[in-house]
C-alpha cells in the first residue's frame, strides 16, 4: 500500500531552550506538531525582541508514521510561502540527535519573482526577504534544485517547474539566478515563488552497524526481513542483545533495559510505548547455531524521519503582525 498524506507527520524535538544551545533540539519526540496551531513551533515575538532583533532555532522531524514499512521516495523539501510578517525563516538539515550548538550544513530559502518572465527564460531575479541577510546566508547556491511555481499551494492550480542553478549573484535588491533547463511557462511577479529544494532519495526506518560476538551462534542479516526497523516505531538507538543461552535480554543506550525477554526460537518485536508498535522485529529464521551466556549482538536503528532545523530571524525594528507563519512543504512518492 502507498504511504498516505495523513501518515506524514511533523514532530518536535525532545529538548527546547532559547538560553542553552546544547539543550535545544536532540532526538525526536512522539508528540505531533499540528499545522496552523499558534506557537506550535516558535514562540511569540515580544516588543523588545522586535526592537533589538533576534535569531531563534527550532528543530522538527518529518516522520513517516506509517504501519507500512515502505520508503517514501524522491523526497523534496522546500519553503512554499514567505512569512507575512517582517521576520523570515530558512531551514536546513539536522541529524537524528544534534542540538543547536552542533548545527552544520547550509540553509534553504525562498524568494518571489522580481519581474515577469516568458517561456524560454533561463535567468530570473528573485526578491528575498531581507535580501542583505540572504546574501550572507546564501540559501541559493550553484547546483541547487529550485522550484519555480505560481500555484497558491503545493496541490493547487497553476504551474510548477524544477530547474538546476548554474549561476547565482546576490545584489542589494534581488538575487539573479541562471539555470537549466529553460522555463516552459510564463510567470508573473505575483504569486510566483522561487524556492531552493533539499532532496533525499528515500526515507524509511533503517538499521546499521550489526555486530555479533559469539563462538557458535550466527545471525543472517543479509536476508531482507530478518531484521526490520519499522517506520512507525523505530527510534535512534543502539541496541544490545545479551544472551543467557538461546534466550536474550535487550537494552537500548537511552531507553535502558526492555521488559520483554527474547528467544532465538521465536520472532521478537519489542513495543515502543509511544506508538504501541514495535521498535524493530528480529525473525527467528535469522538465527542459527547455539549461543552461550554473555555473548552479545549490537545494532543501531534509525527512525523514518527527516530532522529539520528552522531558523527564524527577526530583524531589528520589525513591525508587529498577528497570525504570522512559516510553511515547509514535502513532495514524495511511494509504491
Amino acid at each position: 500500500m502507498p504511504i498516505l498524506d495523513n501518515e506524514i507527520l511533523w514532530r518536535p524535538a525532545a529538548l527546547l531552550s532559547d538560553a542553552t544551545p546544547a539543550q535545544n533540539g536532540g532526538r525526536m519526540a512522539f508528540a505531533q506538531l499540528v499545522s496552523g496551531v499558534k506557537n506550535n513551533l516558535f514562540p511569540d515575538v515580544s516588543q523588545s525582541e522586535r526592537g533589538a532583533g533576534s535569531v531563534k532555532w527550532r528543530k522538527a522531524f518529518i516522520h513517516i508514521n506509517s504501519a507500512q514499512d515502505a520508503a517514501l521516495l524522491n523526497v523534496r523539501l522546500f519553503i512554499d510561502a514567505p512569512t507575512p510578517a517582517g521576520d523570515f525563516v530558512v531551514f536546513q538539515l539536522g541529524t537524528s540527535t544534534d542540538t543547536q550548538d552542533q548545527i552544520a550544513g547550509r540553509p534553504y530559502g525562498i524568494g518571489t519573482l522580481f519581474a515577469p518572465v516568458a517561456g524560454g527564460a533561463s535567468q530570473i531575479q528573485a526578491v528575498c526577504e531581507h535580501n542583505t541577510e540572504y546574501a550572507s546566508l546564501q540559501p541559493f547556491r550553484v547546483g541547487d534544485l529550485v522550484r519555480v511555481s505560481d500555484r497558491p499551494s503545493t496541490g493547487g492550480a497553476g504551474n510548477e517547474e524544477w530547474v538546476t542553478l548554474t549561476g547565482v549573484a546576490y545584489g542589494p535588491d534581488y538575487v539573479t539566478l541562471d539555470f537549466t533547463p529553460a522555463l516552459v511557462n510564463v510567470y508573473a511577479t505575483q504569486p510566483t515563488l522561487v524556492s531552493t529544494v533539499y532532496q533525499q532519495a528515500s526515507v524509511a526506518g533503517a538499521w546499521s552497524n550489526l555486530a555479533l560476538t559469539s563462538v557458535a551462534g550466527s545471525f543472517d542479516s543479509a536476508t531482507v526481513g530478518n531484521l526490520v526497523a519499522h517506520n512507525k516505531g523505530a527510534i535512534e538507538q543502539t541496541w544490545t542483545l545479551t544472551f543467557t543461552g538461546q534466550g536474550f535480554n535487550v537494552s537500548g543506550n537511552t531507553v535502558g533495559a526492555l521488559p520483554a525477554m527474547g528467544s532465538t526460537s521465536a520472532d521478537f518485536a519489542p513495543v515502543n510505548p509511544a506508538t504501541g508498535t514495535p521498535y524493530f522485529t528480529i525473525k527467528a529464521a535469522g538465527w542459527s547455531g547455539t549461543f552461550q551466556a554473555n555473548e552479545s549482538l549490537h545494532f543501531d536503528t534509525h527512525p523514518a524521519a527527516i530532522p529539520i532545523w528552522y531558523r527564524r530571524q527577526v530583524p531589528a525594528g520589525t513591525f508587529s503582525l498577528a497570525n504570522d507563519f512559516a510553511s515547509l512543504a514535502i513532495h514524495g512518492e511511494s509504491a
